[in-house]
């Protein structure tokens, strides 16, 4: 990641998204802003659902310059950006929002993940 853009937000779609799951270099989490339900139903492999969570329990605690992909239900979902704001006041080093949320994500074509009864399973 280049330091000249640490404390930025930046905003980008599904495509960029689906290469980095494939290339996971630099590091990054995917952080999924809908209900347990919605994310139950269906999510971005590997995302963490952080409904109601303290975004400290994800946050790295030793410091390191990890990038944070934020998704929520589809284009201007406010939540999107109350949980990047919260990261950048954290010390994030770089956001970013998924523009298009699961919306988009799923009208790609792209695989999502379920959870049936606490396992997760391919969808």
């Amino acid at each position: 990641m280049d330091p000249q853009f640490d404390g930025v937000i930046f905003q980008t779609h599904p495509a960029e998204l689906h290469r980095r799951l494939r290339y996971p270099f630099p590091p990054f989490k995917v952080l999924d802003t809908r209900s347990r339900d919605e994310f139950r139903h269906g999510h971005v492999p590997g995302a963490i659902s952080v409904a109601g969570v303290d975004l400290a329990t994800v946050f790295p605690q030793e410091g390191g310059r990890i990038e944070f992909f934020v998704i929520g239900k589809g284009p201007l979902d406010p939540r999107v950006r109350e949980v990047s704001l919260d990261l950048l006041h954290r010390g994030a080093h770089r956001i970013v929002e998924l523009t298009g949320g699961m919306f988009e994500w799923e009208r790609a074509g792209y695989e999502t993940e379920s959870e049936r009864a606490g396992t997760p399973a391919a969808a």
